[in-house]
């Protein structure tokens, strides 16, 4: 008996506590007579008690049942959380059931579950906005604030979850959606620039008319692989990090331009290595094979692409380059006194 009390008494409040979410706005108005008003909260609720009551009623037929299921997975799929698919993952249990025939009975529990869930869903403030006029504030208010920090980016109060936290942080700072959004930023700019090197490259391609092609097969984002992760975004000679005074030219201009025949350096430097006949006379050994290491990172990297794999197979032979140890000393910090002897002439000496 208590226990079918408890059961009818929670049934109650739960009645309850959906017509209060869904009851109009009342008040008096200016010749005393009662005022009421439905606001896009109210309708809100009074669209979920609906389809709650819909989710509780009993012997009804498969296709009905199947129809709730898909009102109620529409509604709840509005958002993206935890919660949300948890109850998604019940309905597709529940509908994968149903079609294969399964008795009432043994569904009496997931149904609950179901009910449960929803509840919860329609309980929170976040998914409905009556349910916070409602719900009991906590005792200790203070216990409202924690774990919540402020946003400098769009300037909201937010969950610790949403902010990328590490254990030597000393500030807060911005939270993850902020910094994805200036990261988008970021990347678009950047492409920008790559998209507009990338045309000037095939316009110079364009002119010289060889009949190079594999510049026109690259993207904006090859590209910026090849000049930042290959080259290091700098000029090779003279380590200038302005992008926009960077380019990649032919390291031979007998040979089309590609991503293992080409040398970043900034536009000055690049009208002078354009007349270089013997770029490996003119830059020395030791210098040349820095340039060929990058080479072979370039085409080793490229030529796992399906776009140029097939292009290298036909027209091109393999780059066999091994690297020097006085090179490889060299390019990673060595002190080797071969490599102390050697000076780079200037650019403009070779003819």
């Amino acid at each position: 008996s208590s226990g079918i009390n408890a059961e009818y008494g929670g049934k109650k409040a739960k009645r309850k506590f959906l017509e209060k979410c869904a009851a109009p706005k009342e008040w008096i108005g200016f010749d005393g007579m009662p005022t009421k008003m439905d606001t896009p909260y109210t309708m809100r609720a009074k669209d979920l008690k609906m389809t709650y009551e819909s989710l509780e009623k009993r012997y009804l037929t498969r296709e009905e049942r199947l129809d709730i299921l898909l009102q109620l997975k529409l509604t709840v799929k509005e958002h993206d959380c935890k919660l949300t698919k948890d109850i998604v993952e019940l309905i597709d249990r529940e509908a994968d059931l149903l079609m294969r025939g399964t008795k009432e009975k043994n569904l009496e529990g997931l149904r609950q579950r179901i009910s449960s869930l929803f509840l919860q869903y329609i309980k929170t403030p976040l998914f409905n906005a009556e349910a916070a006029n409602l719900l009991r504030v906590p005792e200790d208010p203070s216990s409202l604030r924690k774990n919540i920090y402020y946003c400098r980016g769009c300037g909201n109060y937010l969950p610790s979850t949403d902010f990328e936290l590490t254990t030597n942080a000393r500030s807060i700072g911005r939270c993850r959606k902020c910094k994805n959004l200036d990261s988008e930023g970021r990347l678009r700019e950047d492409f920008s620039r790559y998209r507009s090197l990338l045309q000037s490259i095939r316009s110079a391609e364009e002119a010289y008319n060889d009949g190079s092609k594999i510049i026109f097969l690259l993207t904006e984002a090859d590209l910026r692989y090849l000049a930042e992760n290959i080259w290091g975004a700098q000029s090779v000679l003279s380590q200038w990090e302005d992008t926009y005074d960077l380019t990649l030219v032919r390291w031979n201009r007998r040979q089309e331009w590609s991503p293992w025949n080409c040398v970043l350096l900034t536009n000055e430097e690049a009208r002078a290595h354009s007349k270089l006949t013997k770029p490996e006379e003119a830059y020395g050994p030791v210098f040349t094979q820095k340039i060929k290491y990058r080479h072979i990172l370039g085409k080793q990297y490229f030529s796992s692409m399906p776009k140029l794999a097939d292009y290298m197979s036909k027209n091109l032979t393999s780059i066999n380059m091994p690297l020097p140890s006085n090179a490889e000393k060299v390019m990673y910090g060595g002190r080797k006194k071969e490599a102390e002897k050697v000076s780079l002439p200037p650019l403009t000496e070779a003819k």
